[in-house]
């Protein structure tokens, strides 16, 4: 079976990961090949849909978001399609999953304090009933997949 990556895939996708600002340069002399070399391989990752783009990390709490919460909404009948539209418009809501089970959404919400929490909810109250954890903390942020 042909591997999806080779071990110079992974060694660029790992610097990247690291440091996506990274120069071609510097990436070329982690890796131990040239700059044209990098600049294929990452183009390549690119086109196969490996690297599907780069990013900044925003660190909520240092823009006032002191607390994080997992909600998961249970739709109510009727009103999955609705309630899916609410939640991609509410921009509190950072992430979101469709899933399988007795909720339909899984999602994590940024609030300021705790306050902010019930007004928030209660936009959803007749499309979906609610159930909230707070985020006490994140073992494991979103990570990449092994390589």
């Amino acid at each position: 079976m042909e591997e999806i990556v080779d071990d110079l895939d992974r060694s660029i996708l790992n610097a990247l990961v690291d440091d996506a600002r990274i120069s071609w340069k510097d990436l070329a002399a982690d890796v131990g090949v040239s700059s044209p070399t990098i600049r294929d391989r990452v183009r390549r990752l690119q086109d196969r849909g490996i690297v599907q783009g780069f990013s900044v990390e925003v660190a909520p709490a240092a823009l006032g978001y002191a607390l994080e919460a997992v909600v998961r909404f249970r739709p109510l009948p009727g009103k999955r399609h609705m309630l899916e539209q609410q939640i991609q418009d509410t921009d509190r809501i950072v992430q979101c999953d469709k899933v399988t089970g007795e909720d339909g959404f899984v999602a994590r919400v940024l609030l300021k304090d705790i306050g902010e929490l019930d007004p928030l909810l209660e936009t959803f109250g007749r499309m979906a009933t609610t159930n909230t954890s707070i985020v006490k903390s994140s073992p494991v942020r979103m990570r990449p997949p092994p390589f």
